[in-house]
């Protein structure tokens, strides 16, 4: 009836699932040195190697370069297992034990490659019951990021060795484990503090660049939108037109003024020019800022009917920035007329008109009623010379 088996210096690369059948009362088993880290890897089933040793107590497998215990190394209902040494090994982890194993009384770990426990680590130990852990020899780090295994530390009274544990901290410098868990609180506070202050700095950040893009996109607003619309009529298959335009003027207007507009309209096309005009000349179905696209790019000149209702119209202001835009991405620079039918200052007028204003024709509507019989027929004469003008000849022509 075999209770001692001392295997220690065996070179155990292979191991005998059947070694240990025949030893049912076995209590102590000694296997120090024996390379069963290897022997562990090379087995199959090696979990199931001391599954006939219920009754053993003490289990030494210390020095054997263990880095893995084979699953259910430890998971059989030991009736007696009181100690258990792992020193001098790679674990990195807790090993896993049946949960009806309630008598162990000490299990050294010391040296091995442990760098903390995690929850289930943690859970594991406290359902072994009041076991006593020896620790020191691994590579532990005291960090915010195992702040959990500090704490548990510093309530367990598990660790005899517990003076003598050293960490590794953020800095790279080594401590002893107590220094850091006798001040916890203090060390919890740094640890909010390095947690909340790289994500205020994050946040603050995004903040500010949230609202750098949203003024650019304010500024820039209507060049988005211009381009948007451009990649949705491309995906439409639209085809830009080039040098060959179906009409010789697209005229935007505030609706206010339909019936001066008509009349405008309605004298230019007596002179043969051909106008692109919303209400005859838009596509129904289509929305207005894709018929305001295709009006401009069909149109050799865009006129604008500046009145004091057309500043303030909100269309007015969308037409005049898709123009630039398409002007500036074209290189139509010059094909812009304003004819000014109230008397409004050049300050009056939207910004992007006035960045505009020395590439732009602008002629003004003769108001004035004491003004000689022929002065509406030199506006016109203007207006007939501007949209026969080559788009590189234009210049501001004011009366």
């Amino acid at each position: 009836m075999l209770e001692y088996f001392d295997m220690s210096g065996w070179t155990c690369t292979q191991l005998s699932m059947n070694l240990l059948y025949g030893f049912p009362n076995l209590k102590t088993l000694k296997a120090s040195g024996s390379l069963l880290g290897q022997g562990f890897e090379n087995t199959a089933n090696a979990g199931s190697f001391l599954s006939k040793t219920l009754r053993i107590r003490d289990i030494n497998l210390s020095s054997n370069k263990i880095t893995t215990v084979p699953k259910g190394f430890f998971m059989h209902k030991f009736e007696q297992l009181s100690s258990l040494n792992m020193s001098h090994n790679n674990l990195t982890i807790f090993p896993k034990f049946h949960s009806s194993v309630k008598t162990l009384i000490l299990i050294d770990l010391t040296f091995n490659s442990i760098t903390h426990f995690v929850d289930t680590d943690i859970d594991q130990i406290e359902k072994l019951g009041e076991v006593d852990l020896l620790l020191k020899g691994n590579p532990f780090q005291c960090s915010c990021k195992t702040l959990q295994f500090l704490k548990w530390l510093s309530k367990s009274k598990q660790v005899l060795d517990i003076l003598s544990v050293k960490c590794v901290t953020d800095t790279a410098s080594r401590t002893f484990m107590f220094e850091i868990i006798s001040d916890l609180k203090q060390f919890e506070i740094s640890c909010r503090t390095k947690f909340w202050l790289p994500f205020a700095v994050s946040l603050t950040s995004i903040i500010i660049l949230a609202m750098i893009l949203i003024v650019i996109f304010f500024r820039y607003k209507y060049a988005f939108e211009y381009f948007l619309l451009r990649l949705k009529m491309n995906m439409k298959n639209y085809q830009d037109l080039k040098q060959e335009y179906t009409y010789d003027a697209f005229i935007s207007y505030s609706h206010t003024d339909v019936e001066w507009v008509k009349q405008f309209h309605d004298k230019l096309s007596s002179m043969g020019f051909e106008l692109c005009l919303d209400a005859k000349d838009f596509i129904a179905g289509n929305s207005i800022a894709e018929n305001v696209i295709n009006a401009i790019d069909s149109s050799r000149k865009v006129i604008f009917i500046t009145t004091h209702n057309f500043l303030k119209s909100n269309w007015g202001s969308y037409e005049i920035e898709m123009t630039r835009m398409h002007a500036f991405q074209k290189g139509r620079k010059d094909m812009v007329i304003i004819v000014v039918k109230d008397e409004i200052e050049v300050n009056e007028m939207p910004d992007v008109m006035k960045e505009m204003w020395f590439k732009i024709i602008c002629i003004q509507w003769p108001s004035d009623d004491n003004l000689p019989y022929n002065t509406e027929d030199i506006f016109y004469d203007k207006i007939k010379i501007s949209l026969k003008q080559k788009e590189e000849t234009t210049r501001n022509l004011v009366i």
